[in-house]
């Protein structure tokens, strides 16, 4: 009788749990086709169609004359909202100019712009060459309806000595 009574106690519990996580399933589907009925985020077309948020970025660098510190500025732009927080990642760089740091972000204390970034990159080249810095940026923007991280990905041509070709 005891074993009867035990085996009651843990079949109302089994029970207990499973009438608990159908009531977790219920709100999550329920959660679920809400977010899908309002799912759009950030501004829409011409046409009415969403297009949400994402990030411009362009990258520009200055050509030197001989081997030492190429400058690059990395200028990151929101679109369908405002930039929280913003920084840069070095996918790629040529081999004659590799950069002083593979992440640039915004300093502790510094305040983002809302309206974008400008992000400093530095590169050291240890030789003339011409070549591809290949970068992503990466931001959270932020909208009437929340927060998204967004990321844009953008070239610049690397020069150091005269440009191939050049007298």
């Amino acid at each position: 009788m005891a074993a009867m009574g035990k085996c009651d106690a843990i079949s109302r519990k089994v029970i207990s749990l499973g009438a608990a996580l159908g009531a977790v399933l219920v709100w999550a589907s329920a959660a679920r086709a809400d977010h899908a009925r309002h799912a759009s985020f950030g501004i829409a077309r011409a046409n009415g169609e969403q297009i949400g948020f994402s990030l411009k970025a362009e990258v520009e660098c200055d050509s030197l004359p001989l081997a030492g510190r190429v400058r690059c500025i990395v200028r990151l732009r929101p679109v369908g909202g405002t930039l929280h927080f913003s920084d840069v990642i070095v996918l790629s760089a040529p081999d004659f100019a590799r950069p002083v740091r593979d992440r640039v972000a915004f300093r502790d204390g510094q305040r983002s712009d809302p309206a974008g970034a400008d992000l400093p990159l530095t590169l050291t080249a240890t030789g003339e060459g011409d070549g591809e810095l290949y970068v992503m940026g990466r931001a959270t923007v932020c909208g009437d309806r929340g927060c998204r991280p967004v990321q844009g990905e953008a070239t610049a041509r690397v020069v150091v000595g005269a440009p191939p070709g050049a007298p």
